[in-house]
């Protein structure tokens, strides 16, 4: 094996434009599957670093129609599924709170995780520095602590050690620093963890519900976890019928499944994008193996002549393509290396696990080497066997005659580039649907008005405004001082978002049948919808009698109005929301009368149409905590001025999220769709560029092949036109071949793009028509300059040199 090496890099380093071009292909189709892998293994594969984090469960309450369930229950039913199942090995709460830690500067909002205080037990990671709580920790009257997230110990202190002992005033509360979690333990994504004892009819910090999470005992199977649970739940659904659904079922839940990547499918889309690429990247070194092969075969006779079999032969050639592979593998790992940290600037925030750490480490690099292995015995085992099996006698009479090919080997390499520009049109084809997918949502109609405005959230701490009518007096003071801010001409509040959503609940409509569809409720101001633009279609909109006095009076939307109404005339017909009675809430009011209608506006995503919604005013409960400000110009002129009024009400106040809401969209919803259309646009183009290069090459080998039928063409009269026709029309059928084959791979390929097209059919004439036309310009391109040398051939010294 060292001597076929030896032999393989002398051959390779005779000639070096050859080996530059080959590892050049390879190391791109290895470069971009080492870097996709690599975010896919961190954030599909294996993002968790918990212990044995596939017996981490939660438990799963729904419906048995079709929709969504709850993982997260109140302080009091969490207490009771804890204490009464029998499936779990330990059972913790968790909660991503706003925690305000005031007394070293200006206040600073941070993410909190209020858990039990056997969190970290359960979760299976020892922490980094310190130690995590102990049972002593829990007892009444023991010093309040904490536990500190890498991320925030590295950004606050520096990586301090000796911030252990060290005292934070969090939410009022002097806690003490006891340890600090390791770099990737990023559980629900907190900054800091406080321990809390969690005892029924009580809301320590303001903590009312909370996310249930048990590691379950070895060999626990569905059936036993389902008749653990619903006796629990069934009790809990006696108490509280509103809680839960009527036909409701349990079950667990995995972690992974639980905190799914928002990323995980187009991940998995863009990894097949760049295997086709490295099928490109395989066919064309291929190509040039062959290409080569050809000027070799006097070699391979003489070395088959005198008594090398051909195993001998075949191991020969595939130790120079795996060497190919291998230094290409490098090049590819190395542009890995500076191409991730431009791939993860346009990952989409929010959707991959906090705890994923995305790098070349040993498992991606174990792949980019197995994948290395896989590409050379792609790359040249076709050619090794063309070049080890032929008949020894014609094969001399070839290479004694000149000829670089026989007629099985320009076979082999025409349909090699057929199938390269098949992959190619492939990847055009997918990156053509996402860029009219791009397109339609950049032109989706939201139903209002998104430029000028300005959005913020104000979190109040529980500690300071524990009750409602505390946070509606603070925000009516917010609500007029910021309407009087120079440049702002509206101001909202709410609890929720347009259109990003808001708290769904079930509604009950007097006289109409019942409804398992939700609804989602925006806890307004009398000023939201004419901040944010939404139009009223009937009736009349909230004003500030309704919102100063908590009247129970309601707008709904027009979908509401059409699916929920059966044709009544929507005005003084009552809703009735009977979450609102229960606790956090224990509002008053369950039933209000619908006053005016207003039109259908985006409320879950831009991807998704309106559903069911109702506003009511928000001092009826008092939970909204979310501004809308309209502005005169650029929404950036009077953000200072607006922050500075809630500062002037309590210094001490965080305000978070301050951005436009042109923003907001950029990141939250175009995010996804620019990311998965930049590389799988980049990809194809790699992937044209490849294929291109294929056409030339096979087109020229073709000239040199046939320069002995071109001079005898010319001899006979032949025009340089016709000769350039006679190259371009081959070359012009590989390309029709290669293009109709990669349209119907393209239909059947669409289907695994159908989730990420948007208002495009995953079969779109006008995409693929368009895809194919550039395939086919820029192949015949490719095909124009062989055509021309070979109609400059001089038909004289054409037949001589035969």
């Amino acid at each position: 094996m060292l001597r076929d090496v030896q032999v393989g890099l002398r051959s390779l380093a005779a000639n070096p434009a050859f080996a530059l071009v080959a590892i050049l292909s390879l190391a791109v189709g290895i470069m971009a599957a080492t870097a996709i892998y690599s975010v896919l293994h961190a954030v599909v594969i294996d993002p968790f670093p918990y212990k044995d984090v596939d017996r981490l469960m939660s438990v799963l309450v729904s419906s048995t129609r079709p929709g969504g369930g709850r993982t997260a229950y109140s302080v009091d039913q969490f207490i009771e599924i804890a204490e009464r199942n029998t499936v779990f090995e330990g059972v913790i709460a968790s909660t991503v709170s706003d925690v305000v830690w005031t007394g070293d500067g200006d206040p600073q909002r941070l993410r909190g995780n209020h858990g039990t205080f056997n969190t970290f037990d359960v979760m299976g990671v020892p922490p980094l520095i310190g130690r995590t709580p102990l049972p002593e920790d829990a007892r009444p009257g023991a010093p309040p602590v904490v536990v500190l997230g890498y991320r925030f110990w590295q950004r606050q202190f520096a990586g301090d050690p000796t911030v252990l002992g060290r005292q934070l005033r969090l939410n009022d509360t002097i806690r003490t620093v006891i340890g600090v979690m390791p770099k990737r333990f990023m559980w629900r994504g907190a900054d800091v963890y406080l321990p809390l004892a969690f005892r029924r009819g009580q809301t320590p910090e303001g903590v009312r519900n909370v996310h249930l999470l048990g590691r379950s005992k070895p060999g626990v199977t569905d059936a036993q976890a389902a008749a653990d649970l619903g006796p629990i739940i069934r009790d809990l659904k006696a108490r509280e019928p509103d809680q839960f659904p009527d036909d409701w079922r349990v079950r667990l839940l995995s972690f992974t499944e639980t905190f799914r990547s928002g990323l995980g499918g187009d991940l998995w889309v863009l990894f097949g994008a760049v295997a086709l690429l490295l099928f490109i990247a395989c066919a064309n070194v291929s190509n040039l193996l062959l290409s080569r092969a050809g000027a070799r075969q006097k070699e391979m006779t003489v070395r088959a002549a005198l008594g090398a079999g051909r195993w001998r032969l075949v191991r020969q050639l595939l130790t120079e393509s795996l060497i190919l592979a291998l230094s290409a593998a490098v090049l590819g790992t190395a542009l890995a290396y500076v191409a991730l940290p431009a791939i993860l600037a346009i990952v989409p925030p929010g959707t991959i696990p906090d705890e994923s750490e995305i790098s070349l480490n040993r498992s991606v690099l174990i792949f980019t080497l197995g994948v290395s292995a896989l590409t050379s015995i792609l790359c040249g085992l076709a050619p090794a066997l063309h070049s080890s099996g032929r008949d020894l006698a014609a094969a001399m009479r070839e290479a004694s005659r000149g000829l670089s090919g026989s007629t099985r080997q320009a076979w082999l390499r025409k349909t090699l580039v057929v199938g390269e520009v098949a992959l190619s049109l492939m990847l055009l084809a997918g990156s053509s649907l996402l860029v009219r997918t791009y397109l339609a949502i950049q032109e989706v109609d939201l139903g209002f008005r998104s430029d000028r405005l300005l959005t913020l959230r104000v979190p109040l701490p529980a500690r300071n405004y524990p009750d409602p009518a505390r946070r509606v007096a603070f925000f009516q003071d917010v609500l007029g001082r910021v309407s009087r801010v120079p440049g702002v001409t509206a101001v909202g509040l709410n609890s929720g978002l347009h259109p990003l959503g808001n708290m769904w609940t079930r509604a009950e409509v007097p006289g109409a049948p019942p409804s398992d569809e939700p609804v989602e409720v925006h806890h307004v101001n009398a000023g939201y919808t004419t901040a944010v633009g939404i139009r009223l279609a009937s009736g009349r909109a909230l004003t500030d009698a309704d919102v100063e006095a908590a009247a129970a009076v309601a707008l709904v939307n027009d979908r509401f109005a059409r699916t929920r109404l059966e044709g009544r005339s929507p005005i003084g017909q009552f809703v009735r929301l009977p979450r609102l009675n229960q606790a956090p809430f224990g509002s008053k009011h369950a039933a209000f009368q619908i006053v005016g209608v207003v039109h259908d506006s985006l409320n879950q995503g831009i991807a998704n149409p309106p559903m069911p919604e109702v506003y009511i005013p928000f001092t009826i409960v008092g939970i909204s905590n979310l501004l809308v400000v309209r502005t005169a110009n650029d929404p950036s002129t009077v953000t200072r001025a607006v922050v500075g009024q809630i500062y002037a009400i309590d210094p001490g106040q965080p305000v978070t999220d301050v951005k436009p809401m042109d923003a907001i969209l950029r990141e939250e919803q175009f995010a996804t769709p620019r990311f998965n259309l930049t590389l799988l646009s980049i990809f194809a183009a790699m992937g044209l560029a490849l294929a291109i290069v294929g056409v030339y090459g096979v087109m020229s080998t073709i000239v040199a092949q046939q320069r002995h039928e071109i001079g005898v063409r010319m001899a006979l009269g032949a025009s340089a036109g016709t000769i350039a026709r006679m190259i371009v029309g081959g070359g012009l059928r590989l390309l029709v071949t290669g293009i109709v084959l990669g349209l119907a791979g393209s239909i059947v390929a669409g289907r695994s793009l159908a989730h990420g097209v948007w208002h495009v059919s995953a079969f779109d004439p006008v995409a693929f028509g368009l895809v194919s036309l550039v395939i086919l310009a820029a192949g015949l391109q490719a095909c124009v300059w062989p055509a021309r040398r070979a109609a400059r051939i001089d038909p004289i010294i054409a037949l001589r040199q035969e």
